[in-house]
């Protein structure tokens, strides 16, 4: 049975939350942030024309393009090096079996654009990607992730490759009684979230007392199933999954959330690459824009389940809404 996907706009009466859970650590340690010697670029889009135009550029999120270094040249010659983690249906590793999943597709399809010959996966959990980006065990952050602030400090993202929202799901029936998200920051709300994601972040920044932390979303989602927690915040392509997945787990997507914030709303699903590595970044983004708009992503996005006309734009821009 093909799974849907749905993209809502952030004013619709939805369970769909707008938030880009599968975000990395913010707050790194300083001796991590170090490792990125380089800094966002100087130069930066002109914030108030693309205004006028319907586009609010987030400040500090474009990378230095005038690139003089040589990561794609080494990456063609040496191999490239893929952060990847077990998290469906981003990726499904299973030992003995051939890799698959959304990202792992689209990754693969950048490198086959590139002429990249060797890519060398590299298996880790999801907190662990921004260190190991940024002491070069690894050349890209293979999962997708999301742009704020403090990330765009401590490293580089490519250009957008599709996108999803994110749903907050609680125990059948909702005996909680989680109607918004200011709900969730009320004393009795035992609140999961994946280490390292912008939900453990928001659960930090808006001090929720009782917060358990996870390396993985299978993982959170046994402990809603088991009753140790009441809520996740979490991506809702896993979400499905997990759902579709065990029907007896007694869990479900909370509908009509109201008053989300706008730290949490999503923005565009990207690649991870150090400030330094320019001209791998820019080949990348130049692949990534290719197989957007030859239809390639979207026919990846339907293999697993996906619907195109849904999961490559944001609602606010995607012209089918």
């Amino acid at each position: 049975m093909k799974m849907k996907f749905l993209a809502q706009n952030k004013f619709a009466k939805t369970a769909i939350i707008g938030f880009a859970t599968i975000g990395l650590v913010v707050g790194l340690s300083p001796t991590i942030a170090q490792a990125a010697t380089d800094a966002p670029a100087a130069v930066q889009p002109d914030k108030e024309y693309f205004k006028k135009l319907g586009w609010d550029i987030e400040a500090n999120s474009s990378p230095d393009m005038a690139c003089s270094d040589t990561s794609l040249k080494r990456v063609m010659s040496r191999g490239l090096k893929l952060g990847i983690y077990q998290d469906i249906p981003f990726f499904n590793i299973q030992s003995g079996k051939e890799t698959t999943g959304v990202d792992w597709d689209i990754n693969m399809a950048v490198a086959k654009y590139l002429g990249i010959k060797n890519v060398k996966s590299v298996v880790l959990q999801w907190p662990e990607m921004v260190p190991s980006l940024l002491s070069k065990k690894i050349d890209i952050i293979g999962g997708n992730i999301h742009g704020n602030p403090d990330r765009y400090k401590n490293f580089a993202f490519t250009a957008p490759a599709w996108w999803y929202a994110t749903v907050v799901v609680a125990q059948k029936g909702n005996p909680k009684g989680i109607k918004a998200w200011a709900d969730l920051t009320k004393p009795g709300i035992k609140l999961g979230v994946v280490a390292g994601t912008q939900a453990a972040a928001w659960a930090k920044d808006a001090k929720i007392a009782d917060v358990s932390q996870f390396t993985t979303g299978a993982l959170q989602f046994a402990a809603l199933a088991a009753g140790r927690i009441d809520a996740v915040v979490e991506a809702e392509p896993p979400s499905v999954v997990f759902i579709t997945e065990n029907p007896k787990a007694d869990v479900q997507i909370l509908k009509g959330m109201k008053d989300v914030p706008s730290a949490v709303w999503a923005n565009y699903a990207r690649y991870g690459t150090r400030f330094q590595d320019c001209t791998l970044n820019m080949a990348y983004s130049r692949a990534l824009g290719e197989l957007i708009m030859h239809g390639v992503i979207g026919r990846i996005l339907e293999k697993h389940g996906f619907a195109a006309s849904e999961n490559i734009f944001e609602p606010e821009h995607n012209p089918a809404f």
